[in-house]
């Protein structure tokens, strides 16, 4: 928009009356009282009639003249010589009274904005409902393979039936990542805040990818800077992605070495409080060309080393696409050959700051390993714990004060006997933690899993030794967990309903179909039941309208939707129509086990031992 020239009463002003005749856009003087002084040629053209028509009187479809100094903006539907058309109008107050306004047409701007969002909401649906159609044979298969491998198979055959599950996995994982990214693009981004702990969500994303780096001889670890949030509000979900994304990038793309995960937090240019994720790794870096590009769709960064890794290169644009939304920043340091480090800063309010208290305070540690991964991050937890870190790359290197403790890694086990010091603990694999319990090496007083909790070295650091079953809680039924339901599943795909089936029934429960909306409705009132899964997508009736139908019905048992499709509004929908909770295919037994006994006040079937 032009630079609005300054007004001054029309009878000493001819010359900026021209200049203001000649102005392309719509231009309005109006006296202190409201009513029009002036109209230009732009004006006449737009709206008709002589410049006489309009001075004088009230131009009724403005919005009166401001009282306050000051700029101030709005938009107008108004009828014009070429129909209703949209004017953005700019309207300044003057110092000798009155005001000047600036119109411009923004109907064409509109339209085309209007057009790009049906656009886009069309591309979401469109999106939304392929791949759920995508992920129900998929589900199909990862359910199907989970089932046979329960069953006696053949070393070879077991190998084939995990082939199958994890490709079927990667799917599944792909097509969440390409829904996401598309409801991103849209502007479809609804944020949750809740309370939450950052280092369990890093915990919880470190132990989750810790298999996938096993299988790769990675090292994988958090590390919880002294100047990290206790709590803060965010949206889970989101906050999870972020994580989960960069740190599965970091151990998708490395060969040797390992990745970890540190959270910190400081204050910005604008006083606000930061949760800074930050993720290293040992890869094969980036050049300078590609860090321009990699958070770009499908780019995953130049280099032999990764060409042999599969995805779509959606993660990293995706997690841009999540930082930006939460007012955030992202950024990337890397030199090829030296690994690369990707961090996101996020504005969030605190709930509970950093940690005061220093419980390692006055320990010595030293870090005993192979793994240059494994030494850097013990020791950076060991230190904003409040300890003294040291760390030894040869095992003939360890040489022990009487008060330090170590922590020795078990590829070194037979160092314990001769290591000294105050306390050793073995560093294992979560597999080879029980070869370690029944046979101890000598001279070791306990052990600690990796990847190593915090909460771990502040207890058997700081504290006391672990025992069997420290930080590997289990499960503990009495007979079966879910004995003694009888659960109703409305499902209409026969290979989602068979699985479902089974996994129910290799649980205790007892089970029921329903093929259809109808009958699922028709069932439920009949009574006799303690829960339903109801598929999302059914033929006759949705799952939403047989939930809302059934409890305008007087059905209170819980609802618990099951479905290919992961979306927002999917969920509000469920939770809208009386539903109970929303669980996604493949259905995870645990999670399916958990859901059931808390929503059929059965928690007391079992009880949760550790140690």
């Amino acid at each position: 928009m032009t630079e609005t020239p300054a007004f001054t009463p029309p009878a000493e002003a001819d010359a900026a009356l021209i200049a203001l005749d000649a102005a392309g856009e719509l231009t309005l003087l109006r006296a202190a009282d409201g009513r029009v002084q002036f109209v230009n040629h732009a004006f006449l053209s737009a709206f008709g009639g002589k410049r006489s028509d309009w001075t004088g009187r009230w131009f009724a479809v403005a919005p009166a003249a401001p009282t306050a100094k000051g700029t101030r903006r709005f938009e107008a539907l108004m009828r014009t010589r070429n129909g209703n058309r949209w004017v953005e109008w700019e309207e300044r107050h003057v110092e000798t009274g009155g005001s000047i306004a600036i119109g411009r047409d923004i109907t064409d701007q509109r339209d085309a904005d209007e057009e790009r969002r049906q656009a886009e909401d069309a591309r979401t649906r469109f999106f939304a409902s392929v791949t759920h159609e995508l992920r129900t044979p998929l589900a199909g298969v990862k359910g199907v393979a989970d089932l046979l491998a329960m069953t006696e198979l053949q070393p070879d055959q077991r190998e084939y039936v995990r082939a199958v599950a994890d490709s079927a996995m990667h799917g599944l994982d792909l097509i969440d990542e390409i829904l996401d990214l598309s409801r991103l693009e849209a502007g479809h981004v609804d944020l949750r805040p809740e309370p939450i702990k950052p280092a369990e969500l890093a915990r919880h994303a470190v132990e989750l990818l810790a298999p996938k780096a096993a299988e790769k001889g990675l090292a994988i670890a958090s590390v919880i800077e002294e100047s990290a949030p206790e709590e803060v509000l965010a949206d889970t979900g989101r906050l999870r992605q972020i994580l989960f994304n960069l740190l599965g990038n970091a151990v998708k793309f490395t060969q040797e070495g390992g990745a970890w995960v540190e959270l910190s937090g400081d204050i910005d240019r604008e006083n606000r409080a930061r949760l800074i994720i930050t993720v290293r790794d040992t890869g094969p870096g980036v050049d300078a060309a590609d860090q321009t590009k990699i958070f770009d769709h499908f780019e995953r960064g130049a280099g032999k080393a990764q060409a042999s890794e599969s995805g779509a290169g959606l993660g990293l644009a995706m997690v841009k696409k999540l930082v930006e939304a939460m007012n955030g920043e992202i950024g990337l340091e890397s030199q090829p050959g030296e690994g690369a480090t990707f961090w996101a800063a996020l504005p969030v309010p605190v709930r509970r700051g950093a940690r005061i208290e220093r419980p390692l305070a006055g320990h010595t540690v030293t870090i005993a390993s192979p793994s240059e991964v494994t030494r850097q991050a013990l020791s950076a937890q060991v230190r904003a714990l409040g300890g003294e870190a040291q760390s030894v790359a040869q095992p003939d290197r360890i040489n022990m004060a009487h008060d330090h403790t170590l922590l020795l890694d078990a590829a070194w086990a037979d160092r314990a006997a001769s290591a000294g010091g105050r306390r050793t603990l073995i560093l294992t694999e979560p597999a080879k933690k029980d070869s370690i319990r029944d046979n101890p090496p000598t001279g070791a007083n306990g052990w600690l899993v990796m990847p190593v909790r915090r909460r771990s070295l502040e207890r058997f650091v700081g504290e006391t030794l672990p025992r069997a079953n420290d930080d590997n809680g289990r499960l503990e039924g009495e007979g079966w967990p879910l004995s003694g339901l009888r659960v109703l599943i409305a499902e209409d795909d026969p290979v989602n309903a068979l699985i479902a089936e089974r996994t129910l029934t290799r649980l205790g429960a007892s089970t029921e179909r329903a093929h259809n909306g109808v009958e699922a409705l028709e069932r439920l009132k009949l009574g006799g039941l303690e829960a339903a899964l109801i598929d999302l997508r059914m033929p006759e009736m949705d799952g939403p309208q047989v939930a809302k139908a059934a409890r305008d019905a007087g059905v209170e048992l819980p609802l618990i939707a099951l479905t290919a499709n992961t979306s927002q509004t999917d969920r509000r929908a469920c939770l809208e129509a009386g539903m109970n909770a929303f669980l996604t295919k493949p259905v995870d037994p645990e999670t399916l086990t958990t859901t059931l006994l808390s929503l059929s006040k059965a928690q007391n079937r079992f009880r949760v031992v550790s140690g």
